[in-house]
């Protein structure tokens, strides 16, 4: 035992004067300790810059010592043919984006596509010091530093911003297909047309350029990356995190700073999103989801809603659980690398956070977790656990969202240790507080539901759209038209009826927007008069209480069947009975032979149908002891549920047992339900 004390403490004497004499930083060593057959192309790097320039030296010595903690997680290369066909598309777009429109030049495009034989994609395992070549790294670094050194928007950034904005040569685990040479010969034109001082300006060239490319690959279907180009593809609209890092890659390219940020999950929905980030005119990042908006556009309807929000770095950050955790721990995705930064406290007002943790575990990381519709608690941030203090404490806590308190067990399970918490801040005092929610089954109380998930902000906004539409009524479809009804108020996300005072018979009745398109997914017609037209019975209106079962339905209102007007492509689903399609368009109209009176139409705006539905089961669950405990099954009448006795002071989940997946916990509170995502 002795001896092998020696042995160890000789080993480690003997690296220590290694790295102490060694001409490269600690972590450099590192990384060329583990590089394996690829060690001779990174000191070519390295000894390329050491004795000529000692800031491309710097930037050589971080991209190397952080290589070790990325890689590709497939690889593929591109065939020159991707190359040649998109410099065709591009040619189109800006020479002659009039024929852009041209169906048949889109279809003659979609089979020349095609005729590309498909890349394939091959996993990867190898860490990026182990294979990336000594030309692809230098010719990366003087391409950064020339951007860096003649770039309009780069003139006020520091070098330690640039190492993160413009130096790295990847983003995420994406696979490294090109070079920023070729990304810059790619799209730098299309950016810089307007000049390269206004980074609001470039975005909107960006924009506009990769429309055009999408309109252009209209009937391209492909499940296969293409590296930068996948920008360029309509089957990848939605791929939000591809996106953003194919953005940062043309962008790095172009000398425009950016960085890729994500949440890993919404406190309101199943799923993350990714999105870029960079500096105004001022200096301050702001965000954006690419390529469909500029800075700050979503902000208002999408980002300022997100959780805890990350930033993807090409730096190692030590305080991250990769680092952090104990040898055997469990670190859940994507927690499990260490190249990313907490930036939650650029989004939100924050805190620090510490609870009681009396659990016993080997863990050094705690989390706080969001629900999900699975009943699944989805970690979004993590804490350190203080074993000595039993308390885990966390840093960056967001007011007024929901957290669940949990760490990961040996076997992988997320298991809570600590009561829902929500950070409050008081109006006059200003004091943030901590507030959980501690179910007491002693006290009881009733509740009237109408819903198991919040109004969705975009679907609300589209809503708004409604404000001064007008029924117009005519004997000729191209007018003049009379006014009988404008609506003045926004309408609610269920079906309902205007009345109007109507004495004459039109031939054309017309609902018309205030330039503004109208989102509807059901339009009815209806009079207490067939007039020997074709009729049935309109559909019933909501009840959400006893009392207005006799007031809404009980009306002889008979819907007068027409011939709807051809108004853009789906305008057939406002009549087609089925609450869940809708159509998009600035106006409706519906054609009567004869000519009818009307009295009143039914509206259903678009909407996501998470209000309670007659006949549906549902099932009621209140939280208590760190899980969900059933209380009743429930089959309603009408569009409502009362709830009688449930245990009070918690939070509650309504399932919908035979459809949808669409649910959210909510409080209750003064008689009314408060989602927990409303508090933010």
């Amino acid at each position: 035992m002795k001896s092998l004390r020696k042995a160890t403490l000789f080993i480690t004497v003997c690296l220590l004067l290694l790295f102490s004499c060694s001409p490269y930083p600690k972590e450099v060593e590192k990384a060329l300790a583990l590089s394996g057959n690829n060690k001779q192309e990174l000191i070519k790097v390295l000894e390329h810059y050491k004795d000529s320039d000692n800031i491309k030296f710097e930037a050589a010595c971080f991209l190397i010592g952080n290589m070790p903690y990325h890689k590709s997680r497939v690889n593929y290369t591109l065939s020159d043919r991707y190359f040649s066909y998109f410099k065709k598309t591009d040619s189109i777009c800006i020479a002659n984006p009039s024929v852009i429109p041209n169906d048949s030049i889109k279809q003659v495009l979609s089979k020349q596509f095609h005729l590309i034989v498909p890349l394939t994609e091959k996993a990867n395992s190898i860490p990026d010091n182990q294979i990336i070549a000594a030309n692809f790294l230098i010719e990366n670094i003087e391409q950064a530093f020339y951007e860096w050194r003649h770039s309009p928007l780069l003139k006020s950034i520091s070098f330690e911003e640039f190492k993160e904005y413009i130096l790295p040569y990847r983003v995420a685990d994406e696979a490294i297909v090109d070079n920023k040479r070729i990304l810059k010969s790619i799209i730098y034109s299309q950016l810089s047309s307007k000049g390269m001082d206004d980074i609001r300006t470039v975005i909107d060239n960006f924009k506009k350029y990769v429309r055009l490319q999408k309109d252009l690959n209209k009937y391209i279907t492909t499940k296969h990356h293409i590296g930068p180009f996948d920008l360029f593809m309509p089957s990848f609209k939605m791929d939000c995190k591809n996106l953003s890092i194919r953005t940062c890659h043309f962008f790095r390219a172009c000398g425009i700073p950016v960085a890729c940020e994500f949440t890993p999950q919404w406190p309101d929905k199943d799923s993350k999103h990714y999105w870029c980030v960079s500096p105004d005119s001022n200096g301050i990042l702001q965000p954006y989801t690419p390529p469909y908006n500029n800075l700050r556009e979503d902000w208002p309807m999408d980002l300022k809603y997100a959780g805890k929000v990350y930033q993807k770095t090409f730096a190692a950050m030590k305080d991250t659980p990769y680092f952090l955790r104990n040898k055997d721990e469990i670190i859940p995705v994507p927690f499990d690398v260490p190249t990313i930064k907490d930036v939650t406290d650029r989004y939100h007002s924050c805190t620090e956070l510490a609870l009681s943790i009396n659990t016993p575990t080997n863990n050094n990381i705690a989390y706080l977790a969001f629900f999900n519709t699975s009943g699944e608690f989805i970690p979004v941030g993590w804490g350190k656990i203080n074993k000595r203090k039993g308390v885990a404490v966390f840093q960056k806590v967001p007011i007024n969202i929901l957290f669940f308190p949990c760490y990961i067990e040996d076997d992988g399970n997320i298991t809570p240790f600590h009561n829902p918490v929500i950070l409050q801040q008081d109006s006059i005092s200003k004091v943030i507080v901590c507030n959980e929610t501690k179910c007491d089954t002693s006290q009881k109380l009733s509740m009237h539901l109408l819903r198991k998930y919040p109004c969705k902000r975009h679907l609300r906004s589209y809503r708004e759209n409604f404000i001064n539409t007008c029924l117009l009524g005519s004997d000729n479809w191209n007018g003049p038209y009379d006014t009988l009804l404008i609506i003045k108020s926004v309408p609610e996300p269920y079906l309902q009826e205007y009345r109007f005072e109507n004495h004459k018979k039109y031939r054309f009745y017309r609902l018309q927007g205030n330039g503004r398109p109208l989102d509807i997914a059901e339009l009815e017609f209806l009079n207490e008069d067939a007039n020997m037209h074709t009729s049935s019975l309109p559909t019933s209106l909501p009840i959400f209480t006893i009392e207005e079962k006799n007031k809404k339905n009980n009306h002889k209102f008979k819907k007068i069947e027409g011939t709807p007007k051809e108004n853009g492509s789906q305008y057939m689903n406002l009549f087609d009975g089925k609450p869940d399609t809708y159509a998009r368009w600035g106006f409706f109209g519906m054609e009567f032979k004869p000519s009818v009176q009307l009295s009143s139409i039914r509206l259903l705006p678009r909407n996501s149908m998470n209000t309670i539905e007659p006949d549906n089961h549902y099932q009621l669950l209140y939280y208590n002891n760190h899980q969900w405990m059933e209380f009743k099954n429930i089959c309603p009448e009408y569009h409502f549920l009362v709830i009688d006795s449930i245990p009070s002071n918690t939070i509650y989940w309504l399932r919908n047992l035979d459809k949808g997946k669409e649910e959210l916990p909510f409080f209750y509170k003064d008689g009314k339900q408060i989602f927990i995502n409303e508090y933010m």
